[in-house]
This record gives C-alpha cells, sequence and structure tokens, in this order.
C-alpha cells in the first residue's frame, strides 16, 4: 500500500473513511442504520486500495462512480443520524461528551467522504459507469485475436461520382441540367 500513489481526492476519501469508522465506532449514535456509514467507509477504502493491492482485479464501475455513491450512502446516514439526535446534542455533551464529539467527527467524516467522491466522479467526466461492460467478464480481460486479417491499403474506396439528372417527359424531349 502506497500511500504517495494516490491522488488528492483519493487521500480526502481515505481521510473521511477513518474518521468514520474510527469516530462512528466510538461515538455515539451509530449503531443501527448507522453502521450502513460504517460499511460504506470500509468499502469506500476497498475501492480506493484494491487496484494497488491487486492490479488484475476489475471494478464494478469506474471508481469516481463507486467512491461518490459509497460516501453520499455515508453521508447521508450520518447526517440524517444528526438530525435525529439534534435535540438530545446538548445532553450528549453534558453527560457524555467524549461520545458527543466523536459522533460529530464521524458525521464531518462521511462528508468528507461524500465530497471526495463527487470530486472524483467530476474528475472522470461526470458520467456514471457501473457495472461491467457488455459481453465482458469482470475476471479477465479478453485476450487479442490472431487470427484476423489486417487491411494493409489505407486510401479510402472510390466514390463514383452522381450521375447527371436528367428531366423526362414524355411529351418533350429531354434536356441537360445545369
Amino acid at each position: 500500500m502506497d500511500f504517495n500513489k494516490l491522488s488528492a481526492n483519493e487521500k480526502l476519501a481515505v481521510y473521511g473513511s477513518a474518521a468514520v469508522i474510527v469516530a462512528g465506532l466510538i461515538g455515539i449514535g451509530v449503531g443501527g442504520i448507522g453502521l450502513l456509514a460504517v460499511l460504506a467507509a470500509i468499502a469506500m477504502l476497498a475501492v480506493v486500495f484494491l487496484p494497488q493491492f491487486s492490479p488484475n482485479t476489475t471494478l464494478p464501475g469506474s471508481k469516481g462512480s463507486l467512491l461518490l455513491i459509497l460516501g453520499g450512502v455515508a453521508a447521508i446516514v450520518m447526517v440524517l443520524g444528526l438530525l435525529q439526535i439534534i435535540g438530545a446534542l446538548g445532553f450528549w455533551f453534558e453527560f457524555q461528551p467524549l461520545g458527543a464529539i466523536f459522533f460529530l467527527v464521524a458525521v464531518a467524516g462521511a462528508v468528507l467522504m461524500a465530497w471526495a467522491g463527487w470530486q472524483e466522479f467530476r474528475a472522470e467526466g461526470g458520467k456514471f459507469v457501473l457495472g461491467t461492460p457488455a459481453g465482458g467478464s469482470a475476471s479477465a480481460p479478453a485476450a487479442p485475436r490472431t487470427d484476423t486479417i489486417e487491411r494493409t491499403d489505407t486510401a479510402p474506396p472510390a466514390v463514383a461520382p452522381p450521375a447527371p439528372v436528367t428531366d423526362v417527359d414524355e411529351d418533350r424531349p429531354a434536356s441537360p441540367t445545369v
């Protein structure tokens, strides 16, 4: 794992994922559906580091699309969790301040994951690419064909000029058109 080979967006995704995993498991309110954000953070780390660990493995889509989806899921879950406990946040800061701080760090990490995913998605052109290519397999790329015949001429094919159009009327003789 070479951290120097990552782009700036991928580094932001790693920082956000680490914050969600560590602070999310320690902080308050990350039970139940909040664990979905932790799983999305783990999956984001896999998307970022899988090409380094296994170069022959292909992802089920473009990196930007996957990072955007995973970051979006984590951010939505954590922001909804924050909105759910916003009234009780003062209570949590009074009686369990460390847990409340870690929860807020996890929310910030999830938003950072979404931002990094959005930036990577835009850097790739802003087009969702999910799934494997049509007719291809995700396990290995197709071997090049060796039985094809290569074309040796590079000139474009000759095209005949169009035939002249003449007015043909049965009552008068045909005259050439200009």
